[in-house]
């Protein structure tokens, strides 16, 4: 399949993690809608190895202060588990619906293609809701308005679990389910600039 014809930017390593290269790419090609719908953003982002420096025309690049991003980070305050809650039911979904088309698990695992996923994904970030991300912000410290739950988010999960419940996955919460890849590294290790200025100088 043409690549360009996919429903997200499309980029890929040996160790599917994210990487300097990819993401310069990304904030060039980023900068360059950017420029041709003559805005400006503000972007931040966390300091890890991948994130690298540099200067653009219409992406300003802004940097958390070290060991702050879980609770300043609007990504880290909701963006992510919303996102992962889509795309998870929209997976149970496709097994319940070819589960007796396999004689096992793995067997219907190994029928999931990476372009099911990428598809899902697609699907599960347009599901995210504006709102949503407004209070992701808004907990993250950039508003002063007050958070309140979302109804919408918390009957997206028990949709989730009824779907596991479906699939005899009854020893396995909703909230496990989400949380399965939340240990998986997609990058090298974090950079703590502070760590690293002080072993600089006791050397």
């Amino acid at each position: 399949m043409d690549i360009q014809k996919l429903p997200i930017e499309w980029s890929s390593n040996k160790k599917a993690w994210m990487t300097s290269q990819i993401m310069e790419e990304w904030l060039t090609a980023l900068n360059g809608r950017m420029k041709m719908q003559n805005q400006h953003v503000l972007f931040f982002l966390e300091n890890a190895t991948c994130h690298t420096h540099i200067e653009l025309s219409n992406v300003q690049l802004a940097w958390f202060p070290p060991n702050t991003t879980s609770v300043s980070k609007p990504m880290a305050q909701g963006i992510i588990r919303n996102v992962k809650v889509h795309y998870r039911k929209l997976l149970m979904q496709y097994l319940l619906v070819n589960i007796d088309s396999t004689s096992s698990a793995s067997e219907l695992a190994r029928t999931v293609s990476v372009l099911d996923v990428v598809i899902w994904i697609s699907q599960a970030v347009k599901k995210l809701l504006p709102e949503t991300v407004t209070k992701c912000f808004e907990k993250a410290g950039f508003s002063t308005v007050e958070v309140t739950p979302s109804v919408k988010n918390e009957n997206d999960q028990k949709d989730l679990q009824h779907c596991m419940n479906e699939a005899a996955f009854s020893n396995c919460n909703a909230e496990d389910y989400i949380n399965t890849d939340k240990d998986v590294q997609t990058e090298t290790d974090t950079i703590d600039v502070d760590v690293l200025v002080e072993n600089f100088r006791e050397n």
